[in-house]
């Protein structure tokens, strides 16, 4: 009986020791390829939602453990004998030691995207969500990761989740606690509107205004979120969606007025050219000059100037006014090509 458990127990620690040398090299292997260098990114983009989860979990995996255990005990001890069941327990306790060594060296990969909306679920995540966001930024993150039951969140030209984080195109997106969209640095103001065209499928016109879709526009031009792979070189993704249809298609393509008190180009050759004058001259008053590099553009046409002061205008009131000096230097191309009239 002696040599029996000796070679049990030499056998159990063998099986530990080779779990825990596979354990090893998958660790080797992923340090190697860099995929630790991923998730630690990952992690500490999303620690106000993961880390709750994590502790969650453990707590959970703690509490839950030892009841699975005895009843399975308990329903051996009720159909064997007195004697065998000491055999039978010292096997679930191998089992046990087994399943120990598993949880300590290895943890399953779960998509990133479930972990975040199991995480939404908890009472703990939602109230740093609430600490973290403003009303409208809690609204759509929720329907973003809930898992959009209601099949309205637009999954080809919204936001998405990446292993660089929430992404909207090719740029990073974030929200402020007082619902402003950051986008590679520059602050959008968060509306009900511009929300909704950046996150629904069918956004409602009833409350997108056209100060929404110009701003929406200046996003989709610096995120490239329209375009396929979201690279500014590749052609426009086009569809049969509505949103493609009624608003990216258009604005786009420049083939409908969007904003007010910024005129739109084809005005500047009518009767109208002394008020579009003023109402250009009265956006340069609010600015100064700056020592900001200024991006020139070739133009043929001043209308490819105007589409180019509106989407400069469109950032300056989002708050970013690093274009001061171009929107000055269109300005006077415009005075000088008699366009516009002190």
């Amino acid at each position: 009986m002696d040599n029996n458990k000796e070679l049990e127990d030499r056998e159990r620690i063998a099986k530990q020791i080779a779990k825990t040398s596979d354990s090893i090299r998958k660790k080797y292997h992923a340090l190697k390829t860099g995929k630790i260098e991923e998730d630690t990114a990952l992690e500490r983009h999303f620690k106000p939602i993961i880390e709750p989860l994590k502790q969650i979990v453990e707590n959970t995996a703690g509490e839950e453990f030892q009841p699975i255990k005895k009843e399975a005990n308990v329903t051996k001890d009720r159909n064997t004998k007195k004697r065998k069941p000491e055999e039978n327990e010292k096997d679930d306790e191998q089992d046990t030691d087994n399943d120990d060594v598993e949880d300590v060296y290895e943890t399953p990969s779960e998509p990133l995207e479930t972990l975040v909306q199991q995480s939404l679920q908890t009472r703990q995540v939602r109230e740093e969500l609430h600490n973290q966001l403003g009303p409208l930024g809690q609204k759509y993150i929720n329907m973003l990761f809930g898992g959009d039951r209601e099949k309205v969140i637009d999954h080809v030209y919204g936001v998405y989740l990446s292993e660089n984080g929430t992404m909207l195109g090719d740029k990073r997106f974030d929200i402020d606690m007082n619902d402003f969209v950051i986008l590679d640095g520059v602050k959008y103001k968060g509306t009900p509107g511009l929300y909704k065209l950046i996150f629904k499928r069918i956004p409602d016109d009833t409350i997108y205004t056209e100060n929404d879709k110009l701003a929406y526009k200046s996003i989709l031009l610096a995120t490239n979120a329209h375009r396929r792979s979201h690279k500014a070189d590749n052609p426009i993704l086009g569809n049969k969606g509505y949103k493609y249809k009624n608003i990216i298609a258009p604005l786009v393509s420049g083939k409908i007025q969007v904003g007010t008190g910024v005129p739109c180009a084809w005005k500047l050759n009518n009767k109208s050219g002394k008020s579009v004058g003023k109402d250009i001259i009265q956006h340069a008053r609010a600015m100064t000059l700056n020592d900001n590099k200024i991006n020139y553009v070739h133009w043929d046409d001043p209308n490819e100037l105007v589409d180019r002061f509106r989407l400069l205008e469109a950032s300056r009131q989002a708050g970013h006014n690093d274009h001061d000096n171009e929107i000055l230097s269109i300005i006077e191309e415009l005075r000088e090509a008699g366009l516009i009239i002190n």
